[in-house]
C-alpha cells in the first residue's frame, strides 16, 4: 500500500515538472494546468510581497544613509570652520610678529638703548 502511494506521488511530481505528460488524458492535463497556474499565481504573489518588503527596507536604509551623510557633511563644515579660525588666528599672530620685527628694524640705530631702563621679569618674585 505504501509503495503504491509513493509511486503515485512520484508520478504526480513528474507531471508537475512537466514530465511524462503523454500518459495523461485531456481532463487530467486541464486539472494539472489549473493546479500549476494556481501554484504559479501564489509564487508570483509571494515574490511580489518579498520584493516590496526588500524595497521598503532599502528605502529605510537610504533614509538612514542620507541622514548620516548630512550629519557628516555638517561635521566637516564645522571642522573646516574651526580650522579656518585657527589659520586666521595664526595669520594674525604672524602679522603681529612681522609688525614688531619691522618696528624694531626701522628704529633709529643711533638711539641709545643703554639709556632706557626696561626689565622683563618672568616667574615668581624673589623675596627681598
Amino acid at each position: 500500500m505504501l509503495v503504491k502511494e509513493i509511486a503515485e506521488k512520484n508520478c504526480e511530481l513528474r507531471h508537475m515538472r512537466g514530465e511524462d505528460l503523454q500518459e495523461l488524458t485531456w481532463e487530467e492535463l486541464q486539472k494539472l494546468e489549473k493546479s500549476v497556474e494556481g501554484s504559479l499565481r501564489r509564487i508570483v504573489e509571494e515574490k511580489g510581497e518579498k520584493g516590496i518588503k526588500e524595497i521598503n527596507a532599502l528605502k529605510t536604509k537610504e533614509e538612514q544613509l542620507v541622514e548620516e551623510n548630512r550629519r557628516l557633511k555638517q561635521r566637516v563644515m564645522d571642522l573646516s570652520a574651526g580650522q579656518r579660525r585657527l589659520l586666521e588666528q595664526d595669520k594674525s599672530s604672524d602679522s603681529l610678529v612681522t609688525n614688531i620685527s619691522s618696528m624694531i628694524s626701522s628704529a633709529d640705530p643711533r638711539q641709545d638703548y643703554d639709556s632706557s631702563c626696561a626689565f622683563l621679569k618672568l616667574g615668581l618674585p624673589f623675596p627681598d
